[in-house]
């Protein structure tokens, strides 16, 4: 690189790693390290994204590269467009200055002793901006003269979030996020204020990212560096979305309770199956889905002796098997006494729910036939229970090494079906 400039601003450093920053510290997904390490713009070199709570007023710390004729002290400023549609997007402002600066060498690399503050604060609203700054050295002459130096442009991409970040989530960097997830959320959610909105926005949103369903990825950074994740990673990486935007949701991890009968040598129930192919898929994945030939019951309850109709189907399904091992991870909202129910991975909406947050004790729990959680989530989401039943004669064994699936049955026409919630 070569600046034949006298003067010229050479980096800006936002996110210092301390309080006074006030940013929202970005991640890359690629190298997990924060981005702010290094000054997130050097001229010719680098420029990475920045974010902060709305209403924020950031200060940077600016570095000069001095080459020849360059006075020793001056003030510093920066203009460029306001950001507030109030102003209009054409109206020049100063951003920064004028601040005194004073040279300690007039040829090679200076950085101010202190960080220079912004003289007014963003844009107080959830919002994707870009801002760019034209930097200006202003002096007098010995001879009263006015001078003024152009010291270069800078852009930059900036995220202003809706509140402030709980730190520390699962899967999450030790601070702030990865910056696709502050890229995402800022934009989906721009002008948003209400919770529920905002998470509606992110489930809506989900699409775009262009991650998938049923790949073998269980954390958020593991999701977007592979192309997608199972639902464990799907929680997470929408509690993060949510949690970019200062949204708390809890996570829980549905599991079906399996009862044994040791008379008939039955099983109900050893999983809960999907058909659905899961967001941003045209059919199951084919790196997590059972294929083989499903035998769905036509009617239940039905006794062992009687004959029943078995329609036997070759399919994809996911399946959810019995237990601790397994389960289905989802997110709650509780939002102005109501609770809603986000599924990531095979709902496009909220799900509200006429109970409360379910306790994470692994306890087991019956769901009776009238259950808002069974009729408004249950039943379309998992709409199959497969079990080891005896009907027409034999047992039908659910054995998945051999691929067999025993019995499937409308997840709706299951009496009762115990569950437990774990975190």
């Amino acid at each position: 690189m070569h600046i034949a400039e006298p003067l010229a601003i050479y980096s800006l450093h936002f996110d210092r790693g301390d309080a006074d920053s006030g940013t929202v510290a970005l991640w890359s997904p690629i190298t997990d390290t924060r981005l702010g390490e290094q000054p997130e713009w050097i001229r010719d070199h680098r420029a990475e994204p920045i974010a902060y709570v709305r209403g924020a007023r950031p200060s940077v710390q600016v570095s000069l590269l001095a080459n020849h004729f360059v006075p020793a002290s001056f003030e510093l400023s920066a203009f460029g467009r306001s950001l507030s549609p109030a102003h209009g997007p054409d109206t020049p402002i100063r951003w920064l200055g004028p601040h005194p600066v004073t040279l300690e060498r007039t040829a090679g690399w200076s950085t101010l002793a202190e960080p220079v503050p912004f003289n007014r604060p963003l844009p107080n609203h959830i919002g994707t901006h870009s801002l760019e700054l034209q930097w200006v050295a202003e002096w007098t002459d010995a001879d009263g003269s006015a001078r003024q130096l152009f010291l270069g442009n800078s852009r930059h991409e900036l995220f202003t979030t809706g509140a402030p970040m709980r730190e520390g989530g699962a899967g999450a960097p030790p601070s702030g996020a990865y910056v696709p997830l502050v890229r995402w959320s800022s934009r989906w959610c721009a002008g948003l204020e209400s919770r529920k909105d905002i998470c509606d926005a992110l489930l809506r949103g989900l699409p775009e990212t262009g991650l998938r369903y049923g790949v073998p990825a269980w954390t958020v950074r593991h999701m977007l560096t592979v192309g997608g994740g199972m639902c464990g990673g799907w929680y997470q990486l929408f509690q993060q979305l949510a949690n970019c935007q200062g949204v708390t949701l809890e996570g829980r991890t549905l599991h079906l309770v399996p009862k044994d009968d040791p008379r008939t040598d039955e099983v109900r129930w050893e999983a809960m199956v999907a058909v659905a192919p899961g967001i941003n898929q045209l059919e199951p994945s084919r790196l997590t889905r059972l294929q083989g030939r499903f035998h769905d019951c036509v009617r239940y309850p039905f006794a062992p002796d009687e004959p029943v109709e078995l329609l036997g189907r070759v399919e994809s399904r996911y399946v959810f098997m019995a237990g601790w091992d397994d389960g289905h991870c989802l997110n709650f909202l509780e939002d102005s006494g109501r609770l809603y129910l986000y599924d990531a991975c095979f709902r496009t909406e909220a799900v509200e729910l006429d109970m409360p947050l379910p306790s994470a004790d692994g306890r087991p729990v019956r769901l009776g036939a009238e259950s808002s959680f069974r009729r408004r989530y249950l039943h379309p989401t998992l709409p199959f229970l497969m079990g080891t039943l005896r009907a027409n004669g034999r047992l039908w064994e659910v054995d998945l090494g051999r691929n067999e699936f025993g019995i499937t049955v409308g997840t709706e026409q299951v009496p009762e079906i115990d569950i437990m919630w774990t975190r």
